[in-house]
């Protein structure tokens, strides 16, 4: 039977009038505070009339200072602290805070009914405004009544406020999406508020910062403006007369979805409430459970339908497993015996009846029978409310995010909130363990998300988790442990829409994320103790503390100083997080890569481009000498949350570690350490492999430093060390910026020997080495080179092919003959040098004609690099060949050929005629290239990535342009 026919329980059997009516719980629902500002009906009235709220809230002494210090802000009373924080766990009171601020600054006077707040200020006609970053949409905002709509965070604070003053304040801001600065802040609150006091309440502030990072706004995002204005409120609240500024953060990174860094930003000093809500106290004796709940038996026909749908499922696990005939058909019988007990127990599924009957019965605090019946009912009376039921009730359908159902469960098993930190951090936080796995696999598998199976199975795990099989024998009773074996959760769990191997694979993900699932390697159970996970949670956050407490000098900074520094070692050419340009050498020619600390990632764009000419200009309070041998690699901003949450996690397993004999660890336990290092240790070395993907570098352009992006393109990087990744980007790239070897012709281009060096001036005859090596490091243009080196094999490969003479030793004089007045034993031309022959600091170049005779000569005294003249390119007209197609028998001296090729076709041909020139005399051919463009080549474009690759190939070529 399908899925889709099994209907909900709710909707086939009818409740008892009492648990209809709900009248055996005391229900308790999240506070909507956005819904009780806009006084909306559907809020509970103990939420919703002030006067009710307040009788039924116990005002902590924490929340009566609260209270007393902010409305005393409004009154215009100085001496107080006008922003305040508020930041407790989940479930501790946040909203509940907020709507008592909100009803207190609305309705002063019903605080006379309470005597603990009978002398606090009353300030009248606040202007209250509200914001529930949980439900403001960050992309469409708010729409109004009249059909307008606010569309951020500032603009809806300022319609509330008021509509005409304040609103007309930031109305553009609001359109633009653009934060208003502190001036227009500081209006909206005095002038806008037409002299009124205001209250501003901000719920959930991080949610919506999440949100908001995905919506484009010009250059910047939703999100930075956002921030942008959270921080000059701030300012201008807390140096207001009779404003104030209360917020609610989540209280740990745990439950920050993961974006440490963004809520270390907003998290800013301020009050803390902490009010956690006392548990109800039930009834006491244990009556039958279907008699008691429904108002009627179910019809036999609707529970023949789900069993057989259960027990098909249980039935398909068992016999997958079975190995024999015999295990298939004691698997058959099991079947069997599951569809009558599921038939007879609808619409609870046996597994939870039997829980409560044999396990929970051994907790002394459980009442049995009113025990069971007020928490089944409570569970019933939220699924039927929540239309959230599923074909039964079973161990993983309890709604233990309903805190009624929560709270009734754990104060019948006399664990009072002992277990509130379980739930919260591994089933039914915000941040749970269970929620993130159901919320990925919902993306995965979209029909996954309705079942949320981690939340099943961490619901029933926990269940699972008091009392013990108990059984009475003939000298006392017999307990059980704890907890639950894979097989019986699994027959608790499975369903129609939740088979085997999908819980399987579940169960063992919750194994290893969970903080308080412990596994003795037979049952599962969730233990108000942590597991190795959760010691590593608690350490974790230790290590943040620290490193927001040493910005800088924290233990996660330099270890990741550290891992760089390991990864860069042995290689002299660069330079780890320098905070000046005097940290960047200036020395020696060498190309240099300065990799640059992590914090230019969070840098504006203006900050980062004055730091980048800063650096490729200076060196301390010098100019840089060497500007065209620096690079700037520049970490990667979305790696390095990942980056430094591997490291925190890292040192957090370390010092755990370091404390195993403390803490007792077990060699099971151990072993999850050593598995969750390995993990970590992947993790930040995949991280820090791709931290850094971009390098920028200076260009002059109109004779300005400018800054020359070089990015990763669509090709992956195959390097595996940092440096090396970097290079591969600058060298292999499909536009090389830094060569690791030049052409002789290069060094005659860039120094323009022979040439003159103005109009009306002599050719360049000679010139020294050193000036040549200055040249390369000193002047912004192409190409940069990784080393002298690369010059000096680029010499010794143009003195050997007669390009030009080296001497050392010094300068020559140029003779009126126009030949260096040096001995002609002491000029190499035409010969093989060694490179450590070529000194660059002694070293002089000349151009053959200036060498004295009697050198020997070059043997191509053309200065050719090739093995001789270059053969004519010949035009053979259309038709030229034999007659018919057919093929020539004569044996040609000549080939002639004219085509024209696409992108594609070159790289088809590349081997034709690589064949033809080992065929020819001299292993050459020569080769015409004619291309035009109507919009005209970019001329650093085509030096790039046409002529310097040519040059580098060795190819002696004759540019032809036409303009």
């Amino acid at each position: 039977m399908s899925t889709l026919a099994l209907r909900p329980w709710t909707d086939l059997v009818k409740l008892h009038p009492d648990v209809e009516a709900g009248a055996l719980t005391e229900a308790v629902f999240a506070i909507d505070l956005g819904a009780i500002a806009a006084g909306d009906s559907n809020v509970p009235v103990v939420y919703r009339d002030p006067e009710e709220f307040f009788r039924a809230t116990y005002l902590t002494a924490d929340l009566a200072k609260l209270l007393q210090e902010v409305l005393a802000s409004l009154a215009g009373t100085t001496g107080y602290n006008r922003v305040l924080k508020l930041r407790t766990p989940f479930g501790g009171g946040k909203s509940h805070t907020l709507a008592a601020l909100l009803h207190a600054a609305r309705h002063p006077d019903v605080l006379d009914a309470v005597p603990e707040a009978r002398s606090f200020p009353r300030p009248r006609d606040v202007a209250v405004a509200v914001f529930d970053g949980e439900k403001f949409d960050a992309r469409n905002g708010k729409e109004l009544p009249d059909g307008r709509t606010i569309r951020t965070m500032w603009g809806w604070i300022a319609w509330q406020i008021d509509p005409q003053r304040a609103f007309a304040l930031v109305e553009g801001h609001d359109r633009d999406r653009v934060a208003p600065g502190g001036d227009v802040i500081r209006k909206m609150l005095t002038e806008g508020a037409g002299g009124r006091p205001v209250l501003i309440l901000l719920d959930e502030v991080l949610k919506y910062m999440e949100r908001a990072g995905a919506v484009q706004v010009s250059d910047s995002t939703l999100q930075r403006q956002a921030k942008d204005f959270f921080q000059n409120l701030t300012v201008e609240v807390a140096g207001s007369r009779n404003a104030a500024l209360v917020y609610s953060l989540t209280w740990s990174a745990r439950e920050s979805l993961g974006n440490v860094g963004l809520l270390s930003e907003i998290d800013k000093l301020a009050a803390r409430v902490d009010q956690l809500r006392e548990p109800v106290t039930g009834d006491e004796i244990l009556p039958i459970l279907q008699r008691r709940l429904l108002a009627e038996p179910p019809r036999p026909q609707v529970a023949s339908q789900v069993a057989a749908a259960y027990a098909k499922q249980l039935t398909q696990m068992r016999m997958a497993r079975a190995e024999n005939p015999s295990e298939q058909q004691e698997a058959e019988e099991q079947g069997r015996h599951w569809r009558e007990r599921l038939q007879r127990s609808y619409p609870f599924h046996p597994a939870l009846v039997d829980l409560m009957r044999e396990r929970w019965t051994a907790v002394d605090a459980f009442q049995r029978t009113r025990g069971a019946l007020r928490f089944l009912a409570s569970c019933m009376y939220s699924l039927k409310k929540q239309g959230t039921a599923g074909p039964l009730l079973g161990p993983g359908d309890v709604p233990l995010h309903d805190p009624e159902v929560r709270m009734k469960m754990l104060k019948e098993l006399g664990v009072q909130n002992d277990y509130d930190p379980v739930i919260l951090a591994d089933i039914h936080g915000p941040n749970a363990r269970a929620k993130r796995i159901d919320d990925r696999l919902s993306r995965e598998r979209p029909e996954l998300g309705r079942v949320r199976p981690a939340t099943r199975l961490a619901t029933a795990i926990l269940l699972y988790s008091f009392g013990g099989l108990k059984r009475n024998a003939t000298e006392g009773s017999q307990t059980l442990p704890p907890g639950v074996t894979q097989e019986e959760l699994l027959e608790a769990c499975l369903a129609p829409d939740l088979d085997n191997i999908t819980a399987t694979s579940v169960l063992s993900e919750l194994r290893s994320t969970c903080l308080y699932l412990h596994h003795d390697g037979t049952r599962y159970c969730f233990k108000k103790d942590p597991n190795v996970t959760k010691l590593i949670e608690d350490a974790e956050q230790v290590v943040a503390q620290e490193e927001t407490d040493t910005p800088g000098h924290g233990p996660v900074h330099e270890r990741l100083k550290a891992m760089l520094e390991a990864q860069l070692a042995g290689h002299c050419e660069v330079v780890v997080w320098p905070e000046r340009s005097l940290d960047i050498p200036d020395q020696q020619p060498l190309f240099l890569v300065a990799y640059l600390p992590l914090e230019f990632a969070v840098e504006s764009r203006e900050e980062q481009e004055r730091r980048a000419r800063d650096y490729f200009s200076r060196c301390g309070d010098k100019p840089r000498r060497y500007r065209n041998g620096l690079g700037l690699a520049i970490p990667d901003k979305k790696q390095i949350e990942g980056l430094r949450r591997a490291v925190r996690y890292l040192l957090a397993i370390e010092r755990v570690e370091g404390r195993k004999q403390q803490l007792r660890l077990t060699p099971d336990q151990l072993d999850q350490l050593n598995e969750r290092k390995r993990t970590e240790q992947a993790a930040a070395t995949a991280a820090l492999r791709d931290l850094y993907a971009a390098v920028w570098l200076p260009r002059m352009e109109g004779g300005q430093i400018e800054i020359e992006r070089v990015e990763r393109s669509g090709r992956p990087l195959q390097a595996t060390g940092v440096h090396e990744r970097i290079m591969e980007l600058l060298i292999r790239d499909r536009i090389p910026r830094v060569y690791e070897s030049v052409t002789p012709h290069k060094i005659i281009e860039r120094v323009r020997l022979g040439e003159p060096v103005a109009q009306d001036q002599p050719p360049v005859l000679g010139i020294p080495t050193a000036e040549v090596l200055e040249s390369f490091f000193r002047d912004l243009a192409p190409p940069r080179i990784t080393s002298a080196d690369v010059l000096r094999k680029a010499i010794v490969r143009g003195v050997s092919e007669g390009i030009f003479g080296y001497a050392s030793g010094g300068i020559p004089t140029l003779g009126a003959d126009g030949k260096f007045q040096i001995a002609p034993d002491k000029v190499t031309l035409g010969r093989q040098l060694r490179e450590d022959e070529i000194d660059l600091e002694s070293g002089f170049l000349m151009v053959p004609a200036a060498v004295p005779h009697p050198s020997t000569p070059s043997p191509r005294q053309d200065g050719a690099t090739g093995a001789g003249p270059q053969p004519q390119i010949l035009s053979e007209p259309p038709g030229g060949g034999p007659p018919g197609g057919q093929i020539a028998t004569t044996r040609k001296t000549h080939y002639r050929t004219r085509f024209k090729a696409t992108r594609d076709q070159l790289f088809k041909i590349f081997r034709p005629l690589s064949e033809l020139a080992d065929k020819s005399d001299e292993r050459m051919v020569t080769v015409s290239v004619e291309a035009i463009s109507s919009d005209g080549f970019d001329p650093v474009w085509l030096r790039n990535a046409v002529e310097e690759p040519l040059d580098e190939a060795g190819v002696q070529r004759s540019p032809d342009f036409q303009s």
